[in-house]
């Protein structure tokens, strides 16, 4: 188990590193000058100069490389040429939102798709199921932005119960803050709790048809408790793979609600550094992503061990 888990880590920075290097070559290899696409055409040739010096734009590509990786083991990931302020505190800043916002959509989602789908499965063929499956494929049709204008209409605009955008900070406490999170969550975690919703159903109705759950029926324990002791924990490897993939796509893709939303998440960040030419802040956090992504990724084959032991002694 230690074996496995060590090459798992191995591969882990091993793809970092391979991503850091190809995000680097990409923003690299964009056409023109990037102090000169910062700055704009008017810009003087004095502080084009400043601005490439600050960049590394004058010194080669490997140094600069090579400069940015030895830093990012250390925290240093430069300065952000729009704010001048560390890199690394920008990043920290749209994390703490960005993270706890994750969190709590992955934790909606599966508060609504595990139940639901165990609700159809001990229904199957029945109208529970029919209508739990109707409810999922609307879910899959619906995309995230439009859930959130419909819950900013409603429960900000109409009811007046949440502000409609904005992040009061953690400094104000942690009910003011997760209450600004919980629509955003909840836009983000519908779409998605329809994907584990179809997910969940089907590995539960596979694993409900097992020999040791029909074994279990003929020893005269009922549909649901069948479903609870014995079906859900031999189902939960399919559905944590894809609540480990859900919660990848919701870190990764949360630049969309949160610019609706208002929030100076990571997403944001990186789309006002982009909207700015900030390649700084987006070649570093394009890499924060990507080490999230695998961190989730490793998470997810450490629950793999925890609930299947036959892993273990590979």
């Amino acid at each position: 188990m230690i074996r496995l888990l060590v090459g798992r880590i191995v591969s882990l920075v091993a793809t970092l590193v391979v991503t850091a290097v190809v995000v680097f070559v990409l923003l690299d290899l964009i056409p023109g000058d990037p102090a000169l696409n910062m700055l704009g055409t008017e810009a003087r040739e004095d502080t084009l100069a400043a601005a490439r010096r600050l960049l590394g734009l004058d010194r080669p590509p490997l140094e600069r490389l090579a400069v940015w990786l030895a830093g990012i083991p250390v925290g240093d990931f430069g300065v952000s040429f729009r704010y001048r302020v560390p890199v690394g505190e920008l990043l920290a800043q749209g994390l703490a939102v960005t993270v706890p916002l994750g969190l709590l959509a992955v934790a909606i989602t599966v508060a609504i798709a595990l139940p639901l789908a165990l609700l159809a499965v001990a229904f199957h063929r029945r109208w529970p199921d029919a209508t739990i499956s109707v409810v999922a494929q609307l879910g899959l049709a619906t995309p995230n932005f439009w859930v959130a204008l419909l819950l900013i209409l409603v429960f900000s605009i109409g009811l007046g119960w949440f502000e409609a955008s904005g992040f009061p900070g953690w400094g104000a406490g942690v009910l003011p803050a997760l209450k600004s999170l919980l629509l955003p969550a909840v836009a983000m975690a519908l779409p998605q709790a329809a994907i584990l919703l179809r997910a969940a159903r089907a590995a539960l109705l596979e694993a409900a048809r097992a020999d040791y759950a029909r074994t279990a029926r003929a020893k005269g324990l009922t549909r649901g408790a069948v479903l609870v002791r014995h079906v859900l924990g031999n189902a939960m490897m399919p559905i944590a793979t894809v609540m480990g993939l859900q919660f990848a796509v919701l870190l990764a893709g949360s630049i969309i609600i949160e610019n609706v939303f208002v929030l100076p998440g990571l997403g944001r960040l990186v789309f006002q550094a982009i909207q700015q030419n900030d390649l700084i802040v987006v070649r570093n956090a394009v890499l924060v992503i990507a080490a999230m992504v695998l961190a989730i990724n490793l998470a997810v084959d450490l629950c793999y061990l925890a609930l299947n032991p036959r892993l273990r002694g590979r």
